[in-house]
């Protein structure tokens, strides 16, 4: 629950920053005529849609490249036909592998 809500404050905080950055919105303080603080805030929701609507078509084109990479991929792919037949793997002993200080390769010719 505590990795959940850090993750929310992560993007809220990740939100804002990107939406200041890219001038979304502007936080303007002053300090009133009775001393008071005074936070004014001014949205560019033109801009806002703008920008979403850019991304969007960025994300689809992204999306777009990657499945005509993957047809053209796919059709330049090796039919079963042509693919060799895997080899066979030799056994430890026909490896001659060794293990734990013992030799199970091919035994040594008689003398």
């Amino acid at each position: 629950m505590r990795n959940l809500l850090a993750l929310i404050g992560a993007l809220v905080v990740g939100f804002g920053g990107v939406g200041w950055y890219l001038g979304w919105y502007k936080l303007n303080i002053s300090h009133g005529t009775d001393g008071t603080l005074q936070v004014t805030t001014n949205v560019d929701t033109s801009r806002v849609v703008k920008d979403a609507g850019e991304g969007a078509r960025h994300v689809g084109e992204l999306i777009s490249n990657q499945i005509d990479k993957a047809k053209k991929d796919a059709a330049a792919a090796p039919t079963p036909a042509e693919t060799p037949a895997p080899k066979a793997v030799p056994t430890p002993a026909e490896a001659g592998a060794w293990l734990f200080g013992f030799d199970y390769g091919a035994p040594a010719p008689k003398k």
